[in-house]
Protein backbone atom coordinates (compact mmCIF):
# COMPACT_ATOMS: atom_id res chain seq x y z
CA UNK A 1 0.00 0.00 0.00
CA UNK A 2 3.00 2.35 0.53
CA UNK A 3 4.52 1.47 -2.19
CA UNK A 4 1.41 2.16 -4.72
CA UNK A 5 0.99 5.78 -2.28
CA UNK A 6 4.68 6.59 -3.72
CA UNK A 7 3.90 5.44 -6.92
CA UNK A 8 0.56 7.45 -6.79
CA UNK A 9 2.83 10.52 -5.95
CA UNK A 10 5.56 10.98 -8.29
CA UNK A 11 3.14 10.77 -11.19
CA UNK A 12 1.04 13.31 -9.62
CA UNK A 13 4.03 15.53 -9.19
CA UNK A 14 5.62 14.63 -12.40
CA UNK A 15 2.30 14.68 -14.55
CA UNK A 16 2.05 18.28 -12.67
CA UNK A 17 5.61 19.31 -14.04
CA UNK A 18 4.73 17.89 -17.06
CA UNK A 19 1.77 20.43 -17.49
CA UNK A 20 3.29 23.44 -16.38
CA UNK A 21 6.57 22.77 -18.64
CA UNK A 22 4.10 22.15 -21.66
CA UNK A 23 1.75 25.55 -21.17
CA UNK A 24 4.99 27.71 -20.41
CA UNK A 25 5.81 26.19 -24.00
CA UNK A 26 2.63 26.96 -25.42
CA UNK A 27 2.25 30.28 -24.11
CA UNK A 28 5.90 31.53 -25.14
CA UNK A 29 6.51 30.02 -28.54
CA UNK A 30 6.68 32.18 -31.35
CA UNK A 31 3.82 31.10 -33.84
CA UNK A 32 5.64 31.98 -36.75
CA UNK A 33 4.32 30.50 -40.32
CA UNK A 34 7.75 29.92 -41.72
CA UNK A 35 9.78 27.36 -39.63
CA UNK A 36 12.97 28.78 -38.59
CA UNK A 37 16.10 28.26 -36.31
CA UNK A 38 14.51 29.54 -33.33
CA UNK A 39 11.88 27.44 -33.85
CA UNK A 40 13.28 24.21 -34.75
CA UNK A 41 15.72 24.23 -31.63
CA UNK A 42 12.78 25.07 -29.32
CA UNK A 43 10.74 22.39 -30.62
CA UNK A 44 13.96 19.91 -30.21
CA UNK A 45 14.54 21.04 -26.46
CA UNK A 46 10.67 20.79 -25.92
CA UNK A 47 10.67 17.10 -27.39
CA UNK A 48 13.92 16.03 -25.16
CA UNK A 49 12.16 18.14 -22.20
CA UNK A 50 8.44 16.06 -22.47
CA UNK A 51 10.40 12.58 -23.27
CA UNK A 52 12.78 13.22 -20.06
CA UNK A 53 9.78 14.03 -17.88
CA UNK A 54 8.57 10.56 -17.53
CA UNK A 55 12.00 8.97 -17.59
CA UNK A 56 13.01 11.18 -14.28
CA UNK A 57 9.50 10.06 -12.74
CA UNK A 58 10.64 6.21 -13.45
CA UNK A 59 14.45 6.72 -11.53
CA UNK A 60 12.64 8.21 -8.80
CA UNK A 61 10.49 5.75 -8.05
CA UNK A 62 13.16 3.21 -8.65
CA UNK A 63 15.77 5.27 -6.52
CA UNK A 64 12.82 5.53 -3.49
CA UNK A 65 12.77 1.57 -3.51
CA UNK A 66 9.95 0.62 -5.97
CA UNK A 67 10.24 -1.96 -8.04
CA UNK A 68 10.13 -1.60 -11.75
CA UNK A 69 9.27 -3.56 -14.71
CA UNK A 70 8.96 -2.73 -18.34
CA UNK A 71 4.94 -2.96 -18.38
CA UNK A 72 5.28 -0.29 -15.40
CA UNK A 73 7.46 1.83 -16.42
CA UNK A 74 5.49 2.21 -19.77
CA UNK A 75 2.65 3.12 -17.41
CA UNK A 76 4.16 5.55 -15.78
CA UNK A 77 4.83 7.35 -18.71
CA UNK A 78 1.64 7.27 -20.04
CA UNK A 79 -0.02 8.12 -17.42
CA UNK A 80 1.58 11.53 -16.52
CA UNK A 81 2.02 12.26 -20.44
CA UNK A 82 -2.59 11.57 -20.12
CA UNK A 83 -2.51 13.78 -17.34
CA UNK A 84 -0.36 16.33 -18.39
CA UNK A 85 -2.00 16.24 -21.89
CA UNK A 86 -5.03 16.50 -20.21
CA UNK A 87 -4.06 19.69 -18.32
CA UNK A 88 -2.55 21.60 -21.35
CA UNK A 89 -5.57 20.89 -23.19
CA UNK A 90 -7.46 22.77 -20.73
CA UNK A 91 -5.31 25.63 -20.27
CA UNK A 92 -5.67 25.28 -24.34
CA UNK A 93 -9.13 25.56 -24.14
CA UNK A 94 -9.39 28.77 -21.40
CA UNK A 95 -6.93 30.51 -23.80
CA UNK A 96 -8.52 29.99 -27.05
CA UNK A 97 -11.67 31.03 -25.51
CA UNK A 98 -10.97 33.88 -22.93
CA UNK A 99 -7.26 34.53 -22.78
CA UNK A 100 -6.57 35.05 -26.55
CA UNK A 101 -9.43 34.75 -29.11
CA UNK A 102 -7.90 36.38 -31.75
CA UNK A 103 -4.91 33.32 -31.56
CA UNK A 104 -7.47 31.17 -33.88
CA UNK A 105 -7.47 34.41 -36.32
CA UNK A 106 -3.76 34.17 -36.24
CA UNK A 107 -3.43 30.64 -36.31
CA UNK A 108 -5.74 30.56 -39.72
CA UNK A 109 -4.08 33.20 -41.57
CA UNK A 110 -1.02 31.75 -41.25
CA UNK A 111 -2.77 28.43 -42.77
CA UNK A 112 -4.03 30.82 -45.25
CA UNK A 113 -0.87 31.99 -46.25
CA UNK A 114 0.68 28.79 -46.44
CA UNK A 115 -2.01 27.64 -48.45
CA UNK A 116 -2.12 30.81 -51.15
CA UNK A 117 2.00 30.38 -51.51
CA UNK A 118 1.04 26.75 -52.53
CA UNK A 119 -0.76 28.52 -55.49
CA UNK A 120 -2.64 24.87 -56.00
CA UNK A 121 -5.77 26.09 -54.64
CA UNK A 122 -8.09 29.13 -56.00
CA UNK A 123 -9.92 31.67 -53.25
CA UNK A 124 -12.89 29.54 -52.97
CA UNK A 125 -11.25 26.58 -52.17
CA UNK A 126 -9.34 28.69 -49.61
CA UNK A 127 -12.23 29.99 -47.99
CA UNK A 128 -14.17 26.55 -47.29
CA UNK A 129 -10.74 25.05 -46.71
CA UNK A 130 -10.59 28.22 -43.41
CA UNK A 131 -14.49 27.64 -42.85
CA UNK A 132 -13.98 23.63 -41.69
CA UNK A 133 -10.40 24.54 -40.20
CA UNK A 134 -12.28 27.04 -37.65
CA UNK A 135 -14.70 24.73 -36.90
CA UNK A 136 -12.86 22.07 -36.12
CA UNK A 137 -9.60 23.86 -34.49
CA UNK A 138 -10.35 23.92 -31.14
CA UNK A 139 -11.37 20.05 -30.93
CA UNK A 140 -8.03 19.35 -33.12
CA UNK A 141 -6.07 20.97 -31.40
CA UNK A 142 -7.27 19.27 -27.42
CA UNK A 143 -7.24 15.71 -28.87
CA UNK A 144 -3.91 16.81 -30.65
CA UNK A 145 -2.29 17.96 -26.92
CA UNK A 146 -3.83 14.36 -25.57
CA UNK A 147 -2.05 12.34 -28.03
CA UNK A 148 1.19 14.27 -27.93
CA UNK A 149 1.15 13.82 -24.35
CA UNK A 150 0.68 9.97 -24.54
CA UNK A 151 3.28 9.45 -27.21
CA UNK A 152 5.70 11.45 -24.94
CA UNK A 153 4.40 9.55 -22.14
CA UNK A 154 5.23 6.09 -24.29
CA UNK A 155 8.45 6.77 -25.20
CA UNK A 156 9.66 8.10 -22.14
CA UNK A 157 8.22 5.01 -20.59
CA UNK A 158 9.74 2.74 -22.71
CA UNK A 159 13.13 4.15 -22.66
CA UNK A 160 13.12 4.39 -18.50
CA UNK A 161 11.92 0.60 -18.57
CA UNK A 162 14.97 -0.41 -20.50
CA UNK A 163 17.70 1.88 -18.79
CA UNK A 164 16.19 0.83 -15.44
CA UNK A 165 15.14 -2.48 -15.41
CA UNK A 166 16.59 -4.69 -12.49
CA UNK A 167 19.69 -5.58 -12.86
CA UNK A 168 18.95 -9.59 -12.75
CA UNK A 169 16.06 -8.87 -15.50
CA UNK A 170 16.15 -9.82 -19.24
CA UNK A 171 13.03 -8.26 -21.70
CA UNK A 172 12.11 -11.01 -24.44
Amino acid sequence: MENKKQLNSIILNFSALYAIVAILFFAFTPKTAEPNTTTSILSFLGLMLFISIPIVAVRTYVKQGGEISLGKSIKIGLLIGLLGGIVTAIYSALYYAYINPQAIDQALEISRSILEKQGSYNEEMIEKQMEITRKFFIPFSLFGQIFVGLLYGLIGGLIAGFFFKPKNQMYQ
